[in-house]
């Protein structure tokens, strides 16, 4: 869960909008779209190396890029807690910021006209379970599977995360501008939620047995 104290924020808030900018402004100098995914996996694996070091012990690391900085601030901000790794909370929580500001700079500079279509779910998703595969491959000590499991297990929790806040918002309203696509015998519905002047407010999924429907339908016709 990405949700660290607010006293934590902002100095993590600060590198992640760094490396937004970052990745924002390389995506404008190659007019790119997927190629979002390729910078986020690179991130994220720097992330990983400079925390699993930390984690050995290692000084003086050389925080030569973005990722590098802030995955030694994640660090640095979860010092004093009370289990290791102790910075799962502060990576959930910017990767989580990361991944939500940098469609978000796209549209400020203008190169985008939306922060959120199926198509950069998609890249997202994919650059979340590529770095956590990836990071899966790494020689790591034994007594440091701890760094490994933590880092992927955060990573597929952020992917988890993502689409349940975000993409099953955007699909809501999809279904609700172009039509549903399941027509099965299971699936959920979608039903409004109204105020109490009938307006709707959004909408909740149902679950119902469209086995029964379709017969009660049959036995009207």
């Amino acid at each position: 869960m990405p949700y660290i104290p607010e006293g934590d924020r902002p100095s993590l808030d600060k590198k992640v909008n760094d490396l937004a900018e970052e990745i924002s402004e390389n995506l404008i100098k190659i007019n790119g779209t997927g190629e979002i995914a390729t910078f986020y996996e690179k991130s994220i694996i720097e992330i990983f190396n400079v925390l699993y070091n930390l984690e050995l012990g290692k000084k003086n690391l050389k925080l030569d890029t973005k990722p590098k900085i802030l995955g030694n601030e994640m660090f640095e901000v979860a010092k004093g807690h009370d289990h290791r790794p102790s910075w799962l909370g502060e990576m959930n929580y910017s990767i989580t910021r990361l991944i939500q500001l940098v469609p978000r700079k796209m549209v400020q500079k203008g190169a985008w006209k939306e922060e959120f279509r199926y198509w950069v779910f998609a890249q997202t998703v994919g650059a979340l379970e590529r770095a956590a595969l990836e990071i899966n491959k790494k020689n790591i000590q034994d007594n440091l599977t701890y760094v490994l499991n933590g880092m992927v297990g955060s990573l597929f929790d952020i992917k988890d995360e993502y689409k349940r806040r975000v993409n099953t918002a955007y699909e809501a309203i999809q279904i609700r501008k172009s039509g549903d696509c399941y027509d099965g015998p299971y699936h959920t519905e979608l039903i409004d939620v109204k105020d109490q002047h009938g307006n709707t407010t959004g909408w909740q999924e149902i679950m119902k047995d469209y086995r029964k429907v379709k017969t009660e339908n049959k036995k009207i016709e």
